[in-house]
């Protein structure tokens, strides 16, 4: 059995959980994963270490076929790179960074039209403000208010890094405090409690110029609506979308103006094709659809029908050429005999 090397991109001393890991990611998968990530956690504080599927999973009394599928669960979530020999065996695994993980592949004539449309992987960073600036800041009735209200909403006391955000929100992006605490409220009732997940949530109202609670309300209702149909376009049950499958939400019904109903077609021929949720195939199919400039059913419909059209058209040609060609078996000149003729020839020699 091959071993497989496990090592990070930046050294670790002890058994770190990050955050998001607790916050995003746990509560929503299945806790045999849950164990082996953590089991890969505490593995990796001896550099270099190796190991084999058949020594996981017999740690924890599953196959190695249970050990693999939690890999690329984690792996499809962006949390850790599997690598692998020329025989296609796995050979590595690699903890990525928070900066190593990426967004959807955006087409590249669609790059000037995101950066005012979409989150991007660029987004101003969150500035880092002195004491004496967080102080000033709370002094403001308004936020002395607000900062009260998402303590309680968080069930903590906020920190300087939580005052920062909020006073990124605030100060650059020009947030009210009625729609910071919309934000907020709107984050936890859906279980995100992590200030780093509003903040995609607040550079996304940003991007689309949401500056009032109406027009967030409004959003909200849309995402929801589109949410609920991938939901069960994809038959998922028992858990949340996680940041980065949300994201395709936010690309397909903003940055490419798909409506619910195009969304939850491309989510059913996903399902139709590979048997499997799966966002990517998704997303391929509705970035084809953008190019083509494709934004209705009834202009599917039409598609499809040309398609077929010309998938028939070429059927028909290939049979025309299959009939004309030669047959190697019978390709010699055929004699014209009249056997009749050459019998009542017999029969007349045979007489005299």
């Amino acid at each position: 059995m091959a071993k497989i090397t496990l090592y990070n991109e930046q050294p670790m001393s002890a058994t770190y959980v990050p955050n998001i890991f607790i916050d995003e990611y746990m509560t929503r998968a299945n806790g045999e994963y849950v164990k082996i990530y953590l089991y890969l956690l505490r593995s990796i504080s001896q550099p270099e270490r190796s190991f084999s599927l058949s020594q996981i999973a017999d740690h924890f009394d599953c196959t190695e076929r249970d050990v693999l599928r939690a890999f690329k669960y984690w792996e499809k979530l962006q949390l850790f790179r599997l690598e692998y020999d020329e025989n296609r065996n796995l050979s590595g695994i690699c903890f990525l960074t928070e900066a190593s993980r990426s967004l959807p592949e955006t087409p590249q004539e669609d790059q000037k039209d995101l950066s005012n449309r979409f989150i991007q992987a660029s987004a101003p960073k969150k500035p880092s403000c002195s004491l004496n600036d967080l102080k000033r800041f709370c002094e403001k009735d308004d936020v002395r208010e607000l900062v009260f209200i998402t303590e309680q909403y968080l069930g903590r006391t906020l920190n300087q890094s939580d005052l920062n955000m909020i006073f990124f929100w605030y100060d650059e992006l020009q947030f009210s405090a009625e729609l910071i605490e919309f934000l907020i409220e709107n984050c936890v009732a859906k279980g995100h409690t992590s200030l780093h997940y509003m903040q995609k949530i607040a550079e996304d109202y940003a991007a689309r110029q949401i500056h009032t609670v109406d027009e967030a309300r409004q959003l909200m209702n849309q995402n929801s609506a589109v949410y609920h149909a991938v939901m069960k376009s994809f038959g998922i049950r028992g858990r949340h979308l996680i940041p980065s499958e949300t994201s395709f939400l936010n690309t397909w019904s903003g940055r490419m103006g798909f409506s619910v109903e195009m969304i939850s077609e491309a989510c059913t021929r996903t399902i139709h094709a590979i048997h499997e949720p799966s966002f990517g195939y998704a997303n391929s199919i509705l970035e084809k659809w953008h190019r083509d400039g494709i934004h209705t059913l009834e202009e599917v419909k039409k598609a499809d029908e040309a398609y077929q059209q010309s998938q028939n058209a070429k059927r028909g040609r290939n049979a025309g050429t299959a009939a004309a060609a030669p047959n190697r078996f019978i390709n010699f000149k055929q004699r014209e005999n009249n056997y009749d003729e050459i019998q009542k020839m017999l029969i007349q020699n045979s007489l005299h």
